[in-house]
C-alpha cells in the first residue's frame, strides 16, 4: 500500500474484492490497509458479494468512528454564527445524500 496514486490503489481494491481470497499475510496486510483507507469504495465494490463480511462491519464501523470524530471535534471548539450556518449546510448535505439514495431505491 505505498501507492500514493488513487486509482492505481482503487483497483487493487477490486481485484482483491474479486478473488475468492486473499491468500498470506502481505496480501491481507495490503487489503485490510486498503479497506482502511477507501471504506465508501470497499462498500460500493464489495456490495453484492457475499465474502468479506467481518471486512464490511469493519469498514461501517470506521467510517462511523471517524464521523464521530470529526463532529466531537467541531463540537470542541468555540464556535460562532458562521459556524452554525456551515453545520445546517452540513446536515442538509447529508439530508439530501441520504433523500437521493433512498429514492433510487423506490
Amino acid at each position: 500500500m505505498n501507492s500514493s496514486n488513487k486509482e492505481t490503489d482503487l483497483l487493487q481494491l477490486l481485484r482483491f474484492i474479486n478473488q475468492d481470497n486473499a491468500v498470506g499475510w502481505c496480501t491481507n496486510v495490503w487489503f485490510n490497509g486498503l479497506v482502511n483507507k477507501y471504506p465508501f469504495h470497499f462498500l460500493v465494490y464489495a456490495q453484492n458479494t457475499n465474502r468479506n463480511e467481518w471486512r464490511k462491519e469493519k469498514a461501517k464501523k470506521n467510517i462511523k468512528r471517524e464521523l464521530n470524530d470529526k463532529m466531537d471535534k467541531i463540537l470542541s471548539l468555540s464556535l460562532e454564527q458562521k459556524d452554525a450556518d456551515a453545520y445546517e449546510k452540513l446536515l442538509s448535505n447529508l439530508n439530501d445524500f441520504i433523500l437521493k439514495n433512498e429514492n433510487k431505491q423506490l
